[in-house]
């Protein structure tokens, strides 16, 4: 079955990562949880049950939100001496704008006359 809703969009940040499996249900979360609003890296964890505060919480914290940043699907942002994490549609949006010059470049047929 196809995929549908924020599991599609998910696809787009994890594809082949080794662990996109077991990190996109936590990924819905994410996306979840910054609908409601903007959130502190503190606050994000907390709701995600990660505690930040420990190396291993804290290495997955940011294995978990680097492909949704590295997308634009996520932006952070230093407030008050905190990292604030929100959904950026914009951030998305350009992303998008950047693959699909990439595809139109890489997609569409060569020039009868260009070498390759």
């Amino acid at each position: 079955m196809e995929e549908r809703g924020p599991e599609r969009l998910l696809r787009l940040a994890y594809g082949n990562h080794p662990r996109s499996a077991s990190l996109k249900p936590e990924a819905v979360r994410v996306l979840k949880i910054l609908r409601e609003g903007p959130k502190t890296m503190v606050e994000l964890a907390s709701a995600l049950e990660l505690n930040v505060e420990t190396p291993g919480g804290r290495k997955h914290f940011f294995t978990l939100i680097r492909p949704l940043r590295e997308t634009g699907m996520v932006a952070a942002r230093r407030s008050g001496g905190k990292t604030v994490y929100q959904l950026s549609l914009d951030g998305f949006n350009q992303f998008w704008k950047e693959v699909r010059k990439e595809a139109e470049y890489w997609l569409k047929q060569a020039e009868p006359n260009t070498q390759i």
